[in-house]
C-alpha cells in the first residue's frame, strides 16, 4: 500500500472506468476530488494509504479552508466524499486485480422527469374531473394575450375564506410575474380602449 498514492489512485480511475466499473462521469467526479485534494497531502501522506486515511480530517480541513471562498460547503463536502468513496474503493478492489475483476457495481436507476413529476404531486391535489361534477361549479376564462388564457374554477357557493385563497394565490403570481413586454403593453391599451 505504499508508493506514490496519487497515481495509484489515478491509475485505479482509469482501470476502473475502462472495465466500465466507472461511467465517465463518475471517473471524473473521482478525478476532480483526487486533483484538489492531492494539493494538501504532505510527502508521508502520499506515500502511504494509511498516513492519508488517519490525517483525512486534517487534509480535509485545509482543503475547505483553502477552498470556502471559491466554493460553497455542500461542494467541498461532495468532494470529500467522493474522495473517501475512492479510497475506499480502492482499497477493497484496485489493490488486488481479482477483485477488481469480480467487482459489481449497483447500477443506480436514473427517475426520468415523468416519474419525478409524479411523486410531487400530493394525491389530494390532483385534479378529478369526476369530482368537480358533483358540485356546482363556476368556470371564469380571462384572456391575458393572443393565444393564453387562464381558467379559474370555483365553486357557485364560494365562501370569503375561499376568496381569501384565491387572492393569496393571485398575490403569489403578482410576485412572482416578469415586466411585460412593449408589445404586451401596446395590447394591454388597445384593449382598455375597445372596453
Amino acid at each position: 500500500m505504499n508508493g506514490n498514492i496519487i497515481k495509484n489512485l489515478m491509475d485505479f480511475i482509469d482501470a476502473a472506468e475502462k472495465s466500465r466499473k466507472y461511467p465517465g462521469n463518475t471517473a471524473s467526479a473521482r478525478r476532480s476530488a483526487v486533483r484538489l485534494f492531492e494539493h494538501e497531502l504532505n510527502e508521508q501522506e502520499k506515500a502511504s494509504l494509511d498516513t492519508l486515511k488517519k490525517n483525512l480530517d486534517q487534509i480535509y480541513t485545509n482543503v475547505f479552508n483553502k477552498n470556502k471562498s471559491n466554493m460553497t460547503v455542500a461542494s467541498l463536502e461532495t468532494y470529500k466524499n467522493r474522495f473517501i468513496a475512492l479510497v475506499k474503493e480502492y482499497e477493497k478492489y484496485g489493490i488486488n486485480p481479482t477483485m477488481m475483476a469480480n467487482w459489481n457495481r449497483p447500477i443506480r436507476k436514473i427517475s426520468t422527469k415523468d416519474d419525478k413529476t409524479k411523486n410531487n404531486v400530493p394525491e389530494n391535489m390532483e385534479v378529478r374531473e369526476s369530482e368537480y361534477k358533483e358540485i356546482e361549479m363556476s368556470r371564469f376564462e380571462l384572456p391575458l394575450r393572443p393565444g393564453i388564457k387562464a381558467i379559474i374554477l370555483v365553486p357557485s357557493n364560494i365562501t370569503r375564506d375561499e376568496v381569501n385563497k384565491v387572492r393569496k394565490y393571485i398575490d403569489f403570481l403578482d410576485s412572482i410575474a416578469s415586466e411585460p413586454s412593449n408589445n404586451e403593453v401596446v395590447m394591454d391599451v388597445e384593449n382598455k380602449e375597445n372596453i
